[in-house]
């Protein structure tokens, strides 16, 4: 069952993340632009709306500070998306990972009571996750994504290769429920792994 819910996740980001082309699977992050950001935020293509949402929870990991961690408040995180879509449509000519250093990383707003740290997740809270609630692991796998990209100083987006590590971590998670979804994103997606093994 999740495999299944897994790979539909999966399938979803690499329909909706491709922004300069529909043929693209990888992006870097480093050339994209706020109006590029813009353009699918704004469209009536609800695949070009959930790609400019996909980019910006890979931007939330990649901007995370030391000192944040893997803690994450779902509740700023929205704040800080608006902020800055809004920024990327008043200047389409700056780039997104600029534009997303005003608001996310080291100028986010502190974390509330609601935030949630990572690193304390289990695969066992994955394994159970319900149909309805899919699209939520979705977006902490694709933070986890962007953080591993962080830690690794690559701006690329590979959906390819994040396709691959999802499926490693599902099965991961499914043999290991007590293992931390951390350290199966860290073995899948982190520095040195291999997402061919």
């Amino acid at each position: 069952m999740l495999r299944i819910v897994l790979s539909a996740i999966t399938t979803a980001f690499l329909l909706a993340c491709a922004i300069p082309s529909a043929s693209a699977e990888q992006l870097d992050a480093s050339t994209l632009s706020c109006r590029e950001l813009t353009e699918k935020a704004a469209s009536s293509n609800k695949s070009a709306v959930y790609g400019a949402s996909v980019i910006l929870y890979w931007m939330e990991g990649y901007q995370a500070t030391e000192d944040q961690g893997t803690v994450v408040d779902f509740d700023n995180v929205a704040k800080e998306f608006e902020a800055t879509t809004d920024f990327c449509s008043k200047n389409p000519g700056v780039g997104v990972m600029s534009a997303t250093a005003k608001f996310m990383g080291e100028n986010a707003e502190d974390a509330t009571p609601k935030a949630i740290d990572l690193s304390i997740l289990k695969c066992e809270a994955v394994n159970s996750t319900k149909e309805n609630e899919t699209e939520g692991l979705g977006q902490i796998l694709m933070w986890l994504a962007g953080y591993h990209a962080s830690v690794a100083k690559s701006t690329i987006i590979d959906m390819d290769k994040f396709g691959a590590s999802v499926e490693k971590i599902t099965t991961y998670c499914v043999e290991h429920p007590e293992m931390g979804l951390f350290t199966a994103s860290e073995k899948f997606m982190g520095e040195g792994s291999d997402s061919d093994e």
